[in-house]
């Protein structure tokens, strides 16, 4: 067995990665505390459910994770949540996509003059690992967290609440670790720079991600497990090598 990995810990960005940190019930306090960042206190997640859905085609499309997800809030509304850690080809028609079919699939076979439309709010999240967001706006092209609704053109007021698009684009989160002002921007520097670091660093010092660390220890991982994180690792060091080859070309 070849064995690509030298740091300590894991590369969550890689499909591998991102599923074992984010992929199971015994660790959806940490996928918890993430989506609470990412939402900047409009939502608050108290608890969360993996569901079982699948999307057609997406077990051969390779570069794809995807969680589908039944949230409640604090105050005990429920909403949809999509994770994924995507590739680029056709992004925005993808998550387009997929939202819909998130839609979709709440519609009843039946009684549908008696459902009304009642649909639960959804939001798709994208992780984007090594490639920018595809036609950005030039006051966009240095943002790192894109937070789309549905608005009007002219005035820019929301038109439609209850469907969210979070994007975001690793590639240009900079910050120094001097210069980390709250857990969101903790937490986007370890998914960018954990594969990269020898220790938990003093400030992040806390239960969530002391748990986090641990789990991602490359030394904690089985033979079975370091040979499906390798295959990924390498994955996506290919990816990244052909995206580097087709801008150069």
């Amino acid at each position: 067995m070849e064995i690509v990995a030298q740091s300590r810990y894991i590369d969550i960005t890689t499909d591998y990665g991102f599923k074992r940190i984010f992929g199971s019930k015994t660790n959806k306090d940490l996928l918890i505390s993430f989506l609470n960042e990412l939402f900047r206190g409009r939502k608050i997640i108290a608890d969360l459910y993996y569901n079982k859905n699948e999307h057609v085609g997406d077990a051969k499309d390779i570069g794809t994770v995807i969680f589908d997800l039944t949230c409640t809030a604090e105050n005990g509304e429920q909403f949809i949540i999509e994770v994924q850690r995507s590739r680029q080809i056709n992004l925005k028609r993808r998550m387009l996509y997929y939202s819909s079919k998130l839609i979709a699939d709440q519609a009843p076979k039946g009684d549908r003059r008696g459902w009304d439309y009642a649909i639960s709010e959804i939001y798709v999240i994208v992780l984007m690992d090594g490639f920018p967001m595809p036609d950005s706006a030039e006051e966009e092209k240095d943002g790192v967290l894109h937070d789309i609704c549905l608005c009007y053109r002219d005035s820019g007021k929301i038109f439609y609440e209850d469907l969210g698009f979070i994007y975001v684009e690793l590639v240009n989160f900079a910050l120094a670790e001097k210069e980390l002002a709250n857990d969101l921007d903790r937490w986007l520097y370890v998914l960018k720079n954990m594969s990269s670091m020898e220790k938990l660093p003093g400030y992040l010092r806390k239960p969530i991600f002391e748990k986090l660390f641990k789990l991602a220890e490359y030394s904690k991982l089985n033979d079975k497990e370091r040979e499906m994180y390798n295959v990924s690792l390498r994955n996506k060091w290919d990816a990244e090598s052909l995206r580097s080859t087709q801008e150069k070309e």
